[in-house]
Parts: C-alpha cells; structure tokens; sequence
C-alpha cells in the first residue's frame, strides 16, 4: 500500500525505491580511504556500512573497481552505518 497523502501541510513524496545489495567499496574522504559495503542503493542515495567513522555533511568518493568513482555526502549516521547522497543520480 503507498501512502499518497498530505503530512503538515506539505505533499508526500515517497522516496525512490531502495534495492537491497552487498558488495565492497573503496570510500575516499578528507580523513583519508578505507573499505566499506553497501547495503542498500537507489539511483539518488546509498546505505554503507563501515568500521571507519563518518561525519554527516562528509563529502566522500566511492570506489568500485573498473568503475569511474562516484562522489556522495553522507546524510546521516547510525553507529557503523551511514548514508548518503549522491552528488549526481546514478543509473542502477
């Protein structure tokens, strides 16, 4: 069931569908590069999971191997998980 309504006077939009995933990417930042895996995706925004720390507003780079790097900010962090945005949408 999809909830089209209106919440506080403003109109609803439902976010893009998220698909679940697990692979590993390289995450470069400001404090340096480090491995993590996304867990989730959809073609504005991911889930990553990492032992490494980051900070929301963390602009970042995503690495995957034979792929151009694809550039983020986080949004939101919860323990090892973090997510983000990414800076251009992405096809999946």
């Amino acid at each position: 069931m999809m909830f089209e309504g209106k919440f506080e006077r403003r109109e609803f939009v439902p976010r893009p569908a998220r698909i679940d995933a697990s692979f590993d990417v390289l995450v470069r930042c400001t404090e340096g590069q480090f491995g993590a895996r996304i867990v989730n995706l959809s073609g504005r925004g991911f889930r990553l999971r990492s032992a490494c720390p980051l900070e929301p507003g963390c602009e970042i780079s995503l690495e995957l191997p034979k792929m151009p790097p694809v550039k983020g900010v986080i949004r939101w962090v919860a323990g090892t998980d973090a997510g983000g945005l990414f800076a251009e949408a992405v096809a999946l």
